[in-house]
């Protein structure tokens, strides 16, 4: 068996799932000015590839501490109903269609929390992994559990899945827009920069990686 890791921000969605999120909440009055001002600095700092995740994710999580996570599930739901699902990319679905076809596991592998997630896997009806907030008597503790699912924390999640499913890394695909994935992508036998950004484009070049076009 070989599994199939899709990114999801960019590459099986066409846009960034924490701005779209941010654009919902100011759209329903239920986000502060400075919390957007977060949210637009860290989405920046992604794009030109220098983001400190570990430090970005802690303090969005000090943010959110105590929080309700049953009441931010059913927002989280209400949001990919309204709004997240218009943003699947239909070349993307149609990519993990053709690898179940051909017998392999597509699984879906994300930086972004099981609020964004997890309603994106379970419409494509796929496992996943991603940064896991951590939960204790409904409420959030301000922690991850475990490794994060960003950058070298994606290639430690990657080769743990594949490991524990009995799949070789050389023989599995991963999917992604993000120069930030290279780590995950140079160990996989087949990477493939999807609607990759500059940096990601560059290095695709360079190894001779695929590049293609979902949106």
């Amino acid at each position: 068996m070989s599994i199939a890791f899709f990114d999801m921000d960019k590459t099986l969605l066409t846009k960034s799932s924490g701005l779209l999120y941010v654009k919902y909440l100011l759209g329903r009055r239920l986000i502060k000015l400075d919390e957007v001002v977060n949210v637009l600095v860290i989405s920046t700092q992604y794009s030109l590839n220098f983001l400190n995740f570990p430090r970005a994710i802690a303090r969005m999580s000090r943010r959110i501490k105590g929080g309700d996570a049953t009441a931010t599930k059913r927002l989280t739901d209400q949001w990919f109903e309204d709004s997240l699902i218009h943003y699947i990319a239909p070349k993307a679905v149609e990519r993990v269609r053709e690898h179940e076809k051909r017998g392999d596991q597509p699984l879906l592998l994300s930086a972004s929390s099981q609020f964004a997630v997890e309603p994106v896997a379970r419409y494509l009806n796929i496992p996943y992994c991603c940064t896991e907030l951590e939960i204790v008597n409904n409420r959030f503790t301000g922690k991850v559990v475990g490794m994060h699912c960003y950058a070298e924390g994606k290639k430690y999640w990657g080769e743990r899945i594949a490991r524990e499913r009995g799949a070789d890394i050389q023989d599995c695909t991963f999917y992604s827009d993000s120069y930030s994935d290279h780590w995950l992508m140079d160990v996989v036998g087949r990477p493939v920069a999807v609607n990759p950004d500059r940096k990601l484009a560059a290095l695709a070049r360079a190894k001779g990686w695929p590049i293609e076009y979902f949106y």
